[in-house]
């Protein structure tokens, strides 16, 4: 026995094999009643649609993605499209295929604190902080990896322990963690950090077997499982490499560790990313236990070599993902999963030796603080994105002549989904705006692409177009999709939020056809007001500005302002204007919207000379405007105070 599992305490304090067995079974069937209980029925959002398209579409597709697309890895989708083959792929089978991951994952946590903390009741009580915290059960309900992901390596985590605690490991010890390790590697990259910490571990040991003299036949297995694991991954390096530096889906820059840490800590404990106080206060709360559960285990020298495996399997996970997220700030606290079950283990140290290694309050304790996040009413829940409600209200409402513009691309996926299933029985004709299959920061729709498209809606001559639009902002800042169809048809439908998905409509008559027509070949200046102001001699011009509102507005209506600007020889990133409903005399302000000319991720410096950009700003009428004239008022302005303010009447509206 090379690594030995901390020494069991007094065995009139140890629980009897049986009770241990038990408690066991309901701490497993306790984590699968929680999971049923907050089980949820509501639409998959983007990310989950992306996985279920690249799981269900096709072979060719599956491998295409990975290795040509995206920078993933291929098991998940693999053993999820195997599962859909059997089980089908409505949203309930989908996301039970994670959540049945978290209850075996708690089960090898049980299985891992078996062999490092025999007889103390940690391994249970790490069960239920990894099976019952909300960090967890965000991602048992999302048809993602990391769910997946975590259960695989959970057990190749009890097997390397196992492997380390026994004296002459079988080579099918060896054979299944390299499996194991590997298939966490294949599902999600961020394993390599948890890799990293079984590298360390190993490490440490085999010096301690060295210092020991032990024979270097005893030493080779205790290698060979992460020398298994590595080879298996080898093969899918130089395309992980390769498809990492042609990623663009995040803007470029950088992650302070203590905002990554933070955010880790706040995910963990309550499954949110937004830091609410509360989840400041938890993870604190949570940060705190695990280091005394570090401090307590290292003074206590029966607990010692398991204080050390924890702080390990938490410490490099963390600042391995701490590392890449500097590189790569793709910040979400997901990615720290690799660290949860040492830091489990750690509380549940803290908990076992704060109690005197009595089995039964110690599980209190890990009940107690796994319960504490639900009492707050701030359990975070994956994004709010109602897909499955906006196609109903499409395929309700319109028919199969409708043309769908997608805001962006990349939501193709969600038709994929949604659009071929009841209550939409035949598919529409659908746009991307632009067209992408994963999202690509340094790309912008352009005016010439949009008016294209625009060509091809008007040659079908649709009853209707739906716009759908989820992040747009990122691709399609300028609102070109809104913006060319303005003015063209009745806009029926305003801004419909489900969730955080907006759903628009535009009714088209023949007369609207032949006007998107006519927009999509001479751009849609026609009917706006010229000008050429320029706030700064060499900066950005304004060239035309346009106010589509109704004849008579009434509460919760929308009136649009377009503006049309050029670049100028010199860039004013600061500039900024304001669209705003007023009194006539501009002595009160109703609403107003503030923003860069075109929108806030295209100042002008990602504009092209010679081509017009848009800015699009919707004025909504509140109750407490009178009735009469209100008028529409465009102002141009330097927060720096370099130039007078630019004040330009658009047009008068009755209420």
């Amino acid at each position: 026995m090379l690594l030995n599992p901390a020494p069991s305490p007094a065995l009139t304090r140890r629980p009897a094999r049986s009770l241990e067995l038990w408690l066991s079974v309901l701490i497993l069937l306790g984590i699968v009643a929680l999971l049923m209980r907050y089980f949820p029925h509501d639409s998959l959002w983007y990310d989950e649609a992306l996985t279920t398209y690249v799981a269900t579409d096709s072979w060719e597709t599956l491998w295409r993605w990975c290795t040509q697309v995206d920078i993933q890895v291929p098991f998940h989708y693999a053993a999820l499209r195997l599962w859909t083959g059997a089980a089908g792929s409505s949203e309930f089978s989908l996301r039970v295929l994670s959540a049945l991951c978290i209850p075996l994952a708690a089960a090898g946590v049980i299985a891992v604190g078996r062999r490092l903390a025999r007889g103390t009741g940690a391994g249970q009580a790490a069960a239920i902080l990894l099976g019952a915290l909300p960090g967890v059960l965000w991602i048992a309900y999302e048809v993602r990896a990391y769910a997946w992901g975590l259960a695989l390596y959970v057990w190749a985590c009890a097997f390397l322990t196992r492997i380390l605690t026994t004296r002459r490991p079988h080579r099918l010890l060896i054979l299944a963690y390299g499996l194991l390790m590997a298939g966490a590697l294949y599902t999600h990259y961020t394993a390599l950090a948890g890799f990293a910490a079984h590298g360390l571990i190993v490490t440490g040991v085999v010096i301690l077997a060295l210092s020991r003299q032990v024979k270097i036949g005893q030493i080779a297995p205790l290698i060979a499982p992460l020398i298994l694991a590595g080879m298996l991954f080898a093969p899918w390096v130089p395309t992980m490499l390769a498809r990492g530096g042609t990623d663009r889906s995040y803007y470029r820059g950088s992650i302070p560790p203590l905002q990554s840490i933070q955010v880790a800590a706040g995910f963990k404990a309550l499954g949110r990313q937004d830091m609410p106080p509360t989840a400041d206060a938890l993870g604190l709360a949570y940060g705190a236990l695990v280091i005394a559960g570090a401090a307590l285990g290292l003074i206590a020298v029966r607990t010692r070599r398991t204080a050390l495996w924890a702080i390990t399997m938490t410490v490099i996970p963390l600042a391995f993902t701490v590392v890449i997220l500097i590189v790569n700030p793709k910040l979400t606290g997901r990615y720290f999963w690799s660290a949860w079950i040492g830091a489990d283990v750690l509380v549940a140290l803290a908990l076992v030796m704060l109690t005197r290694y009595r089995l039964i309050l110690a599980l209190i304790g890990a009940t107690a603080i796994a319960t504490v996040p639900y009492f707050t009413g701030e359990r975070g829940e994956s994004p709010d994105s109602d897909f499955r409600g906006v196609y109903a209200t499409i395929c309700e409402q319109g028919t199969p002549d409708d043309v769908i513009l997608l805001r962006d691309g990349t939501l193709f996926v969600t038709a994929e989904y949604y659009g071929k299933r009841p209550p939409c029985d035949s598919p529409r004709h659908t746009f991307g705006m632009p067209e992408a299959l994963i999202t690509d920061v340094t790309r912008m729709l352009t005016l010439g692409e949009a008016q294209g498209v625009m060509a091809q809606v008007a040659a079908l001559r649709p009853p209707r177009v739906w716009v759908i639009a989820w992040q747009g902002d990122v691709m399609e800042p300028q609102n070109l999709a809104y913006g060319l169809l303005d003015g063209v048809g009745a806009h029926t439908l305003i801004g419909r939020m489900f969730g955080d998905v907006r759903l628009d409509r535009y009714d088209l008559d023949s007369a609207a056809h032949q006007k998107l027509a006519e927009v999509a070949q001479q751009g849609a200046l026609g009917d706006a007001q010229w000008y050429n102001i320029r706030p700064f001699p060499d900066g950005p011009n304004l060239i035309a500005l346009r106010l589509i509102a109704p004849e008579k507005v009434k509460t919760g209506d929308v009136i649009t302002v377009l503006a049309w600007w050029e670049r100028g020889e010199k860039l004013y990133p600061d500039l900024r204007v304001s669209a705003r409903l007023t009194t006539l005399d501009h002595g009160w302000v109703y609403a107003q919207i503030d923003q860069p000319p075109s929108a806030w991720k295209n100042v002008d410096d990602r504009w092209m000379p010679g081509i017009p950009v848009l800015g699009r700003y919707e004025l909504v009428v509140g109750a407490d405007i009178p009735p009469g004239l209100i008028r529409v008022r465009y102002v141009i302005y330097d927060p720096a105070g370099r130039i007078d303010p630019v004040v330009i009447p658009v047009g008068d509206v009755m209420r």
